[in-house]
């Protein structure tokens, strides 16, 4: 069952830039995201805790990630909707059985915790981030 909506993921050009824009206007100084704490190599990322609701800033390392495609397609923004999980293999046969499309035949796990990504075409156009945590 979906627990919280964990916060919404946001792919930028350059990261320095986007996090020291995103610090000043929110108040909050971002935590580094080292390329481990992504599902796809090539990623790196700053993260902003506002009260337990996440913004992650994420910038491309090579033009082959789908960060990189997606900010080639649609420009910088909203890239993913992110949701926490507890028992990430039933939530995602749940929603599989809901009809819901996936991204990945098996869930990625790592130092990130485990995640797996509906696709956009069976969220109205919008990613949404099926997350468990290692914590």
């Amino acid at each position: 069952m979906i627990s919280s909506i964990y916060g919404v993921n946001v792919a930028v050009k350059d990261l320095q830039t986007a996090t020291t824009r995103y610090e000043a206007v929110f108040g909050v100084k971002a935590e580094r995201l080292a390329a481990n704490f992504f599902a796809f190599p090539g990623l790196l990322g700053a993260r902003l805790n506002i009260n337990g609701f996440y913004i992650t800033l994420i910038a491309s390392t090579n033009e082959n990630t789908s960060v990189a495609k997606f900010i080639e397609r649609r420009g910088e923004g909203v890239f993913l909707l992110s949701v926490k999980v507890k028992g990430i293999e039933q939530e995602v046969s749940a929603l599989k059985e809901r009809g819901l499309q996936f991204i990945l035949d098996e869930t990625a796990t790592g130092a990130f915790g485990a995640v797996n990504f509906v696709h956009p075409k069976s969220m109205n156009g919008v990613q949404l981030e099926i997350y468990q945590s290692n914590e």
